[in-house]
């Protein structure tokens, strides 16, 4: 087996046939963390039976011998029929110094997975890195040694109805919530100049490992800043539903959608963004049991939401800025570059849990557990949506689906 190094792509496409066409016309997207593939089988069982169009998955292990030294996502896309680019991330050091479900000896890292054509692969590369993985004395290279460090991986999907561009990324653990917002400034910035190219239709797919809540709060492991405490009182999803999310950049957000609120005058734009403008999808539908034949189009969507919903001319503001993450020290660039052009999750940041670890559950209580896989959508209307593996039979993660129209 030869094996990529850090940071290169690899792109095999073992589709029988291009497809060119779904049901309806509607696209089937899945979002999942599938933990190094330790139950490779499994996954591929609940992969076919998904049946989706396009997948992001993270941890996929090539050559590790915790993983049965398999090309994990090499066997998924050849189970599966599908097109399939994977970005190295990680060369896996093997090492006495770690234990035999850790043990590496290959490469790790994240793959985009599609019935359709993909092009235009590359990497968008993190500005910040809170954890130096090549520097052999960190402390956590006692434990997992590895070279490498995260980037997110982009590429091009031809659908039916038009391109996609998608982004599958696996955010650090070891740090705290604002490093890791910092991180995904870098995605924000790359999708608005991608949208000014004509990229309208976008995903983000990832394991965002917003975990810094609970008892994680107190561990210097995974909770490394202010915030560990500043925000009791909200999960990490939720602080970023409502710090990062619900600020909108009037610049990029999609023109029929028209989300941008401001609750005060245009005039007055550093307070209007201080005041967190908010996303709203009224009157369409968050719940696919609520919706779930998806009645309505885009078109008529886009003109119930101009009416539920203030908006302003692209531009009027400026150049917008996230002023609460600006107040917690984020740097001005980053505060401009994660301003949201337009992307929504259709999954509740406070209800929803992705992973509930159990070496944290204690009578009853589930003291890790949180959403920390997303899968936000720009320019899509939800017509079904679901989430799976509720008992973690195939993964340490839940998997996350939505059934998806390009408006």
């Amino acid at each position: 087996m030869t094996l990529p190094k850090a940071g290169e792509l690899v792109q095999f496409d073992f589709r029988r046939e291009a497809k060119t066409h779904t049901s309806n016309e509607g696209v089937k997207l899945l979002q999942w963390n599938i933990e190094r593939g330790y139950k490779l089988e499994k996954i591929v069982d609940e992969l076919k039976a998904i049946d989706a169009d396009i997948i992001a998955l993270q941890e996929v292990d090539v050559g590790c011998e915790r993983s049965s030294s398999s090309d994990t996502g090499r066997h998924i896309a050849e189970q599966l029929a599908l097109n399939y680019v994977f970005f190295c991330e990680f060369e896996e050091m093997y090492s006495p110094l770690r234990s035999p479900e850790l043990q590496g000896g290959g490469v790790h890292g994240n793959a985009l997975l599609s019935k359709f054509d993909i092009s235009d692969a590359r990497l968008v590369h993190h500005r910040l890195h809170p954890v130096d993985w090549n520097n052999p004395d960190h402390p956590l290279q006692q434990s997992e040694p590895r070279r490498g460090q995260r980037a997110v991986l982009a590429a091009t999907v031809h659908t039916p109805k038009g391109r996609m561009l998608c982004y599958c990324l696996h955010m650090e653990l070891f740090c705290g919530m604002l490093a890791r917002i910092e991180q995904f400034a870098d995605v924000m910035r790359d999708s608005k100049l991608q949208i000014k190219k004509g990229l309208y239709h976008q995903a983000i797919f990832g394991d965002l490992n917003t975990m810094a809540h609970g008892i994680a709060r107190f561990s210097p492991k995974f909770c490394k800043d202010k915030m560990r405490f500043w925000s009791i009182g909200q999960s990490e999803a939720e602080f970023w539903d409502h710090t990062v999310f619900k600020v909108m950049d009037p610049d990029t957000i999609p023109e029929q959608d028209r989300l941008v609120q401001r609750r005060s005058s245009p005039a007055k734009a550093t307070q209007a963004v201080e005041n967190q403008p908010a996303i709203q999808t009224a009157p369409a539908k968050r719940s696919s049991q609520e919706d779930p034949h998806g009645a309505g189009s885009c078109e008529q969507d886009a003109a119930e939401q101009e009416v539920a919903v203030g908006h302003f001319p692209p531009g009027l503001l400026g150049s917008p800025t996230n002023g609460p993450l600006q107040k917690w020290g984020l740097p001005p660039q980053v505060c401009q570059d994660i301003t949201n052009p337009g992307f929504v999750d259709p999954f509740d940041p406070s209800s929803t849990v992705t992973l509930d670890h159990p070496a944290y559950r204690y009578f009853g209580f589930h003291l890790m557990k949180g959403k920390l896989d997303w899968l936000l959508l720009r320019k899509m209307k939800v017509l079904e949506k679901s989430i799976g593996n509720h008992d973690y039979a195939a993964s340490d993660h839940k998997w996350l689906s939505a059934y998806v129209q390009l408006c």
